[in-house]
């Protein structure tokens, strides 16, 4: 069922996401309706193609296409709730949740008459509306047909990946949550070692690159080993990693650091040698991690 709108899309949420979002939608000649629960939040975004809206079903009501950027999955439904129809509508939440939350949440705007889509959102505001940021949507492969055009202008790297819902959700919270992160916060432990120990910056940066090349073919390797179960190697074994990582480990101790994301890294090799599993390629720690 279409619904007679006054807007193309509606943006609920105008923090540093959500009115990036609203910009890049208005900046690609969309009529955007914005809301926030401070209303001046939203009234800050106004312009000739962004609206700002007091009432939330003033909002949800004014677009067929509804973008909420909330602070959790809890907020989004709370926010939602009191919103007097759904029908016709399709939301697409690009908050923070885990892949549980957006099952359920997925289930509830079914349950309420909308169809939905979940994103996940790879990037920064200042990068929305470049190809910096990459958006992940996963859920009804028709709606996003629908939709995905207006979508696009988010980002070019726009990009549905699953019929099922949670899909987006599951590869955010692995390449960012469970990867990115800690491997950022491993650099900032080296980074720390090295600057400290008078190595320049530039070279740092410039020589920087040519680990990252490595992590990509190391990952690609460990994907490739957990999905097909073949973990042996002809290049370097978890022993020789683990051995590796404890002489990091001390030296980095020697000049009086503490190295707290290279105990956790090297809590699992340890266990993997343990384990029996020393001769075998780095992945061959997925079989600890999954047994505990």
């Amino acid at each position: 069922m279409e619904k007679t709108t006054s807007h193309d899309l509606t943006v609920l949420g105008c923090g540093l996401m959500g009115s990036a979002l609203a910009r890049a939608l208005a900046s690609g000649g969309k009529a955007v309706a914005v809301w926030n629960r401070t209303h001046h939040r939203a009234a800050a975004l106004a312009d000739d193609a962004i609206t700002p809206m007091r009432q939330i079903d003033d909002a949800v009501h004014a677009a067929p296409l509804v973008l909420v950027c909330l602070a959790t999955y809890d907020v989004a439904l709370a926010t939602l709730d009191p919103v007097s129809s759904l029908t016709g509508t399709t939301l697409v939440n690009v908050g923070s949740g885990s892949p549980a939350e957006v099952e359920s949440f997925a289930v509830w705007a079914g349950g309420r008459g909308a169809e939905y889509l979940d994103g996940s959102i790879l990037g920064y505001p200042e990068e929305i509306g470049t190809e910096g940021a990459a958006i992940l949507y996963s859920g009804s492969e028709t709606t996003w047909a629908e939709h995905g055009e207006s979508l696009t202008l988010l980002t070019p790297v726009s990009v549905w990946v699953s019929q099922d819902v949670k899909i987006a959700s599951v590869l955010n919270v692995g390449l960012v949550g469970m990867f990115l992160i800690p491997a950022v916060s491993a650099y900032v432990e080296a980074s720390t070692f090295m600057l400290g120990q008078g190595v320049d910056q530039g070279l740092l940066e410039a020589l920087t690159p040519a680990a990252f090349t490595s992590i990509q073919s190391e990952t690609a390797r460990v994907a490739t080993a957990i999905a097909g179960g073949d973990f042996t190697t002809d290049q370097a074994t978890i022993a020789t990693y683990a051995q590796g990582l404890a002489e990091a480990i001390d030296t980095m101790k020697e000049t009086g650091l503490t190295p707290r994301v290279f105990f956790g890294a090297i809590e699992n090799l340890n266990a993997a040698v343990d384990a029996g599993l020393g001769d075998l390629g780095f992945a061959a720690q997925t079989k600890i991690i999954a047994t505990g």
